[in-house]
């Protein structure tokens, strides 16, 4: 009985310092995303998006510019077509976002509320774009591991976020997010990111990210080209005024 008795509690301690490990192992794996992510000081870059319909096809194309410094300033601006031109969305840090349309000639702050649906039609809304790191916004749990990657479950530390949970494919070698895939409140998988890199200045930047809503049989494919990573960005290139001006990287207008 004396034996039972220890074998049990030695098997309990046992799962206990597995688990103590796995979740260490876990909040390491997304440190070094993190690291991955933020590790360029400011990046420049043309971008393409391509808005499909999975029902019937058809597709639709939309270019802008983005200038980015850290991980929370960017500064986002459509240049086609000709109805989207213009219209330009600005982050700052303390979850600060501003949308600017040309139309009305009007800056409007949005809400932290009020930030979770579709952007433009695409299927990014601007909660995607993370502003702080992944290992600040979520408590990571090691759920899978394959040949080239680990699959983590994270968990949002806030009640009040857009997403119950995401799932993050990263690779084993480098570090780099392959795919996330997004859950609501109830678990049911609502949308997925596939990522694609290319190596810069020794920095992994994403230079491709495809995003499908199954439910909306939709699908916004983003190709970045023209990229320029640590130029030294000013910081008055993100700022309200400018983002009415819209002063380019070189400060002309």
């Amino acid at each position: 009985m004396k034996n039972r008795v220890i074998l049990i509690i030695t098997g309990i301690l046992f799962l206990t310092a597995t688990k103590m490990t796995a979740q260490a192992d876990a909040r390491t794996i997304l440190s070094k995303m993190d690291d991955v992510i933020f590790s360029v000081k400011d990046k420049t870059a043309d971008v393409k998006m391509v808005l499909i319909n999975l029902k019937n096809g058809k597709e639709n194309v939309k270019k802008a510019v983005i200038m980015q410094k850290g991980h929370d300033k960017k500064l986002f601006r459509y240049i086609y077509p000709k109805s989207d031109s213009g219209i330009a969305t600005l982050t700052l840090p303390g979850d600060q976002t501003y949308l600017y349309l040309p139309l009305f000639k009007s800056v409007k702050k949005i809400s932290s509320n009020s930030d979770g649906g579709a952007f433009n039609k695409s299927d990014f809304s601007l909660r995607d774009t993370p502003t702080k790191p992944y290992s600040e916004l979520y408590t990571p749990q090691l759920t899978g591991t394959n040949d080239t990657a680990y699959i983590l479950a994270l968990i949002p530390k806030s009640e009040k976020w857009l997403y119950g949970k995401l799932v993050a494919t990263i690779d084993k070698t480098h570090y780099y997010l392959k795919r996330l895939e997004y859950y609501n409140q109830k678990g049911k998988k609502i949308k997925e990111a596939d990522y694609h890199y290319q190596k810069i200045g020794g920095h992994w930047v994403a230079d491709q990210v495809t995003m499908t809503n199954e439910a909306k049989q939709h699908r916004t494919v983003t190709i970045m080209t023209n990229i320029k990573i640590n130029t030294g960005l000013k910081d008055d290139l993100f700022t309200v005024e400018n983002l009415k001006g819209g002063k380019s990287k070189n400060g002309e207008k």
